[in-house]
């Protein structure tokens, strides 16, 4: 395993190694429930000894994709703390990028995270230097996901020298007038995903990138995995020794609290400054305005006007755009939120290869829904987020920095951000083109960050490697 020649694995590569790719990054579990718990390791070697007791347990990529799922699945990453304390040595981890070396909490002034945002009012020690290791747990049930962690729990007891530091229990969530899986806001989730070739299989128009005959191709899988060919055919850099980061990625672990009460009370607010009208039709424009899609899931690039369910229910519409025709952002405005994640054919103010600055969505909702129509119960709820990604700093960091906090690479005046989850903090500036009065100038902070972290995930071979002390 250690002394395997370094050589650039293809899309053709990636079927023969899922049984080495953890789960849950390709594709997402279709289990209801996970729980996320964090660990201190106390002692190194107790530490090592503890990942021996759980490797075998960890879910690999190829019994979903062989549609042989798991009911239960397990899954592990490690900070960079982690790794230090598992005893791996300062030249192995000082290889790793310099954005993974910091951790999220030296970088969260760039990453939007000030005021409330700001890692001083983060919970549970996330970001700190006791996050060692991420183990996410999946099943069909809360009870279900309670009683693996209990079993994790006595696992742990019983090895010593490693310590739970905090825990999130998450869930799907199910919209309470459509009945299907949702964000806390109200929104279809998910509907849009990359597709990655090689693993191609649910792959649906407009899910990968424009190839230059106008068609839709997937995305280069060294986007998404280290070793592998990205979108410049290269070999996605694989810090450390031969062996350790093959068929391994990234994570940016992120817990984000939603303030629904106050976004479902903007929607009026917002309506009446926008078109002097706060009906309810005029409420689901506003919230289509600021995300991009119906609540439906149907696209304003496809239905401008109105929700359009049957495009929502089609996989080979709903995804299936690209804002070609509309460069103003009269149909879909430029700074809503799915448009700043994905510009897709929008015509930038600078230079960016957007096919390079994809990341794979996982995670859960954590907390009870709000009724629709309920005021604040001071219940906290949100989403307990994690993005895949071979470079923290090229994808997530930069669409972060530069495409959810500004709006001048879309042609928007610079302190224009992202109206759902930017860091307005009632002063935040939404551009609405079509609109009677086309301008917002007193956004609200819907989204605060409470925690976060990077966090690698290794390959099934290395996480074994590094529970035998090789690296």
């Amino acid at each position: 395993m250690l002394d395997q020649i370094a050589k650039r694995l293809t899309a053709a590569d990636l079927k023969a190694n899922l049984d080495d790719i953890q789960g849950g990054l390709l594709t997402e579990y279709d289990t209801l429930a996970c729980r996320y718990v964090f660990y201190r390791i106390d002692d190194p070697a107790k530490g090592r000894a503890w990942l021996r007791e759980l490797v075998d347990d960890v879910t690999s990529c190829k019994g979903y994709a062989e549609g042989a799922a798991p009911n239960g699945t397990l899954n592990i990453a490690i900070s960079v703390w982690g790794l230090k304390a598992l005893g791996l040595s300062d030249c192995v981890v000082g290889s790793f990028p310099h954005a993974f070396c910091q951790g999220m909490r030296a970088r969260a002034a760039a990453l939007g995270d000030v005021g409330p945002s700001a890692p001083e009012n983060w919970e549970g020690k996330l970001g700190s230097e006791e996050i060692h290791v991420l183990v996410a747990l999946s099943h069909a049930s809360p009870k279900a996901c309670g009683e693996q962690h209990t079993w994790l729990s006595s696992v742990t007891e019983q090895i010593g020298g490693v310590a739970e530091v905090h825990m999130i229990p998450a869930e799907v969530i199910f919209d309470q007038r459509a009945g299907c899986p949702s964000a806390h806001f109200g929104y279809a989730d998910p509907i849009s995903q990359p597709a990655i070739e090689g693993f191609e299989e649910q792959a649906r128009p407009g899910d990968g990138a424009i190839g230059p005959d106008g068609r839709w191709r997937p995305i280069k899988p060294g986007e998404f995995l280290l070793g592998y060919e990205n979108e410049l055919g290269e070999r996605t850099e694989t810090p450390g020794p031969p062996g350790l980061c093959d068929n391994g990625t990234f994570i940016v672990f992120r817990k984000a609290h939603q303030d629904v009460a106050g976004f479902h009370d903007y929607l009026k607010q917002g309506a009446m400054a926008l078109w002097g009208q706060d009906d309810h039709d005029h409420q689901e424009l506003m919230a289509a305005k600021i995300v991009g899609r119906w609540r439906s899931g149907c696209p304003l690039a496809l239905s401008p006007e109105r929700d359009d369910p049957a495009i929502a229910a089609d996989p080979e519409r709903v995804n299936d755009f690209d804002y070609a025709d509309d460069p103003e952002g009269t149909k879909c405005p430029l700074g809503a939120h799915l448009r700043r994640a994905n510009p897709r054919a929008t015509k930038l103010t600078t230079t960016t290869d957007i096919n390079r600055k994809r990341m794979l969505r996982r995670g859960l909702e954590y907390g009870p829904p709000l009724p629709v129509g309920a005021p604040d119960d001071g219940v906290d709820r949100g989403q307990a987020g994690l993005f895949v990604v071979a470079d923290i700093e090229l994808q997530f960091e930069f669409i972060q920095a530069q495409w959810i906090c500004k709006g001048d690479f879309i042609g928007l005046p610079t302190d224009e951000k992202d109206p759902l989850i930017g860091p307005n903090r009632g002063e935040g500036q939404f551009t609405v083109p079509g609109a009677d009065m086309p301008f917002l100038f007193d956004l609200r902070q819907f989204v605060t960050t409470k925690g976060g972290e990077y966090f690698f995930v290794p390959g099934l071979r290395a996480l074994r490697g590094i529970a035998d002390g090789s690296f």
